[in-house]
């Protein structure tokens, strides 16, 4: 029986020693770094951190109109450039004169190219065949986000200014003058 169990106990050795080579070679080799795996958040949203404390001097800026593209109309007449029908100048040109409006319009029929004036863009004209008494003109101070308007009627001027503004350019009142 001893020659019995030498003999499976050689066998099962047989079997068992490349098996357990197999593993001591395995365990004797570096381990292989795992990737780390990148994780994208959820949301992009940045919690919001304001430390700004809202003091006496804290200053509240209204939005003003960019007028900066209006500076490339300068040498062009306003009807060739659609002037008058260019946002923000065509709506609030409206509220300013109100009824007014179809005044105005007419009177602008007839005009010289756009003109501008360091910051200040200008036009004027007149109803045609009526140079001499109905005419209108229109300022635009582009810094300080204002529009003016002039409208002379039979030779009697108004002026119309946003903000009840009286700093009136100087280019419109030479324009007023020359109806005097």
């Amino acid at each position: 029986m001893t020659d019995k169990m030498t003999t499976i106990t050689t066998m099962t050795m047989r079997k068992l020693l490349p098996s357990l080579l197999c593993m001591q070679l395995c365990a004797c080799k570096e381990p292989v770094p795992r990737k780390q795996e990148q994780r994208l958040p959820d949301s992009a949203s940045i919690p919001s951190a304001d430390t700004m404390i809202p003091g006496n001097d804290t200053i509240i800026a209204n939005q003003i109109t960019s007028w900066s593209r209006f500076e490339d109309y300068a040498g062009h007449y306003a009807g060739e450039v659609e002037l008058l029908q260019k946002q923000p100048l065509n709506q609030r040109y409206r509220q300013l004169l109100g009824k007014d409006t179809t005044l105005f319009l007419q009177r602008l029929q007839v005009a010289p190219p756009i003109e501008l004036d360091g910051t200040i863009l200008y036009n004027d004209g007149c109803k045609p065949h009526n140079c001499a008494s109905d005419e209108a003109a229109i300022a635009i101070n582009m810094t300080r986000d204002i529009i003016y308007i002039g409208i002379a009627v039979n030779g009697r001027v108004k002026l119309y200014a946003e903000n009840q503004d009286t700093a009136f350019p100087q280019r419109l009142l030479e324009w007023k003058q020359k109806f005097r």
